[in-house]
């Protein structure tokens, strides 16, 4: 074991137990040091990496034990973020976690949570789909968590479903066929 990899663990031992107590800004600051460890990937999207080596391309080189331990890293500060009510460092926490390990469906599930734990959109509960599909399909999610995850994708369908039928339609009173 890489001297990364003990010293990222030792931080997320500290941080599971503030958290164990429900102490969510002790496990965050906790689980933030641990952080500090965990390589940062751009964002694929993102024009301004335009010609780069791609996120994929860059965790290859990475050691796999410190973006695993990483990743589990990202999901436990995510859920303290979540502890405290703050969706959006939280999904920003679940998001990095994915990059790191695409297989950790905790990732893609507190990506989706941490989404609908905002106000409700149509752009974020389409997000909230993506997110929860991205669970369902991961080798890693546990059995007796599938129904789990069916139910929020069914609520994240809803909330999309009810925020369509919500637009008022445009008024055409004024429009003109010629």
């Amino acid at each position: 074991m890489s001297a990364e990899v003990a010293a990222l663990l030792e931080h997320k031992a500290a941080g599971n137990e503030c958290y164990k107590q429900k102490d969510y800004e002790g496990a965050i600051k906790a689980y933030s040091e641990a952080v500090k460890l965990v390589p940062r990937f751009p964002d694929d999207n993102d024009s301004d990496d335009e010609g780069g080596p791609s996120a994929a391309e860059l965790a290859a080189k990475c050691d796999p034990e410190l973006l695993k331990q990483g990743a589990i890293v990202l999901c436990n500060r995510a859920a303290s973020y979540m502890g405290m009510n703050k969706p959006i460092p939280a999904n920003a926490d679940a998001q990095r976690a994915a990059a790191c390990d695409s297989t950790n469906w905790k990732a893609h599930w507190r990506t989706g949570l941490s989404i609908m734990m905002m106000a409700p959109r149509l752009e974020r509960s389409e997000k909230a789909i993506e997110a929860f599909e991205r669970t369902l399909a991961c080798p890693t999610l546990p059995a007796s968590e599938q129904q789990n995850v069916r139910e929020a994708l069914n609520r994240a369908k809803y909330r999309l479903e009810q925020g369509r039928d919500a637009l008022d339609m445009p008024d055409m009173s004024n429009c003109c066929i010629s």
